[in-house]
């Protein structure tokens, strides 16, 4: 019996999936996303009470048999067929003189390997779009999970640039989406599963919330026969060439390397050779992501980090892959070790990505706390104490460029917090932020597991597990 993936915040793309196939004109989407992220299960929820449809997997198979596979599945779903050896020009011409009296729903999936199979096979594709698409019905996706060459087949220079009629991006669930996948799971809980498994749904089916947060990595992450022990290493090595420097500049980063400077000092580059890597990294592949100060204007390379873009894959290079070598001769006791010492303050880590993310849930709602931003973000710098430089760091920052409202965010993935002294801290270290100093309105807030005394104060929030809780419902 297969298990099916769980169809969780999925929702909106297949309603808009489903409103342009009741429009019977020709249609062409993308959906594009990572590996595993849910692309196939979303096709799947489509297609599965539609008659007349055809899904079709882009094997890596020379052309000829990729040809003959296809034309079989065309057989076998759509009752076509071919006399001997057929072209593309064949089949493409039989689909689209088909679909001009049939509503017929077409999918290519992984479409961006025809780029290696065969070149031609997209600027064919355009010119039957060009020739038929005002008389036909055809209802045509393609999905793609290699995020770069995907957007190169629409970009303005490609064949197919502007026959697209819609769109779709898939990106991994946001974290109090978790709480739909592990129905009745404590907050805490998820939060700790997120900040190890991510919002990737392959990744999370693997997880067992009953269990704690170290059984899931050594049963599901640290077993050599598991996929997620080596699925960060086979899709780079599969992805990209020169994979050793992009797994380098990983591990790096997730080591806490934030700045292109200080990655190119470790890997003795020159920081223009490694932008052409961070950028495929970024984003062709969107395993890191770039930030600036939230209150910058311009981006200046200064100003800049990089991040680990999701959080298995910043475990992953953390915790796995530096001690690839004891965990294959079975020492795997010293890496649980290391594992213990520090998951709590990974985990702290994570956590300001969950705040942030319901920071951003919440401003979409009618009451926001504590006002409507127009940006959110970290922010970073220094100040001089007795002649020394001391690095400063604000979590979250959100504000209003039109209001001149600012908070302020501290997240402290700890029980029994001193709110008094944290915001005591935070109000010294927004002294330093420039933006608007003279006519803002300022607000605070700090994220705890839970705090010693909730203190009241004008323009202050705090927010315990139980207060997150009731913001994600």
């Amino acid at each position: 019996m297969t298990i099916k993936t769980k169809f969780i915040n999925r929702e909106d793309e297949l309603a808009y999936i489903e409103q342009e196939y009741k429009d019977t004109n020709f249609k062409f989407i993308s959906i594009i996303g990572r590996r595993r992220v849910g692309k196939t299960r979303l096709i799947e929820e489509f297609i599965k009470e539609k008659k007349s449809a055809s899904y079709f997997l882009v094997q890596e198979l020379d052309d000829l048999g990729l040809r003959m596979s296809f034309a079989e599945k065309l057989h076998r779903d759509l009752n076509m067929n071919f006399l001997g050896t057929p072209t593309w020009d064949d089949i493409f011409k039989e689909i689209f003189m088909l679909s001009e009296t049939s509503r017929i729903i077409l999918i290519f999936d992984e479409f961006q390997r025809f780029l290696k199979i065969n070149k031609s096979v997209p600027s064919l594709l355009q010119g039957y779009i060009d020739k038929y698409a005002k008389k036909s019905k055809l209802f045509l996706i393609v999905t793609g999970s290699s995020i770069g060459m995907m957007h190169r087949l629409f970009d303005y220079s490609s064949a197919l640039y502007g026959r697209r009629t819609g769109q779709i991006t898939i990106s991994p669930l946001k974290s109090f989406y978790l709480n739909e996948w592990f129905p009745g799971t404590p907050l805490e809980k998820i939060i700790e599963i997120y900040s190890v498994f991510g919002g990737t749904p392959k990744y999370l089916e693997d997880a067992e919330p009953e269990k704690t947060l170290v059984e899931n990595i050594k049963n599901k992450i640290l077993d050599k026969r598991s996929i997620l022990y080596i699925e960060p290493e086979i899709l780079i090595k599969t992805e990209l060439a020169e994979s050793s420097t992009y797994m380098s500049i990983l591990k790096l980063i997730s080591e806490g390397k934030t700045k292109s400077i200080e990655i190119a000092d470790s890997l003795s580059i020159k920081t223009t050779s490694l932008n052409y890597f961070l950028n495929i990294l970024e984003k062709d592949m969107e395993f890191i992501k770039k930030e600036l100060i939230v209150t910058e204007q311009k981006e200046r390379q200064k100003k800049v980090i990089y991040k680990m873009n999701d959080p298995f894959f910043k475990f992953w290079f953390r915790y796995i892959y530096p001690y690839k070598s004891d965990i294959e001769i079975e020492n795997t006791d010293y890496v649980i070790q290391k594992i213990e010492n520090n998951i709590n303050s990974f985990t702290g880590y994570c956590f300001e990505d969950v705040c942030k993310e319901i920071l951003l849930k919440s401003n979409t709602k009618d009451e926001p706390t504590p006002f409507k931003f127009s940006k959110i973000g970290s922010w970073w710098g220094h100040k001089r104490e007795n002649g020394l430089r001391k690095e400063l760091e604000i979590d979250i920052v959100a504000l209003n460029e039109n209001t001149k409202e600012i908070l302020f965010c501290e997240c402290k993935w700890q029980k029994n917090v001193d709110a008094k002294r944290i915001l005591y801290d935070l109000k010294e270290k927004s002294k330093f932020v420039e933006w608007n100093k003279e006519n803002r309105a300022e607000y605070y807030a700090v994220f705890a597991k839970s705090f010693q005394n909730k203190i009241s104060e004008p323009d202050t929030i705090l927010f315990d597990l139980t207060d997150l809780e009731n913001a994600i419902k």
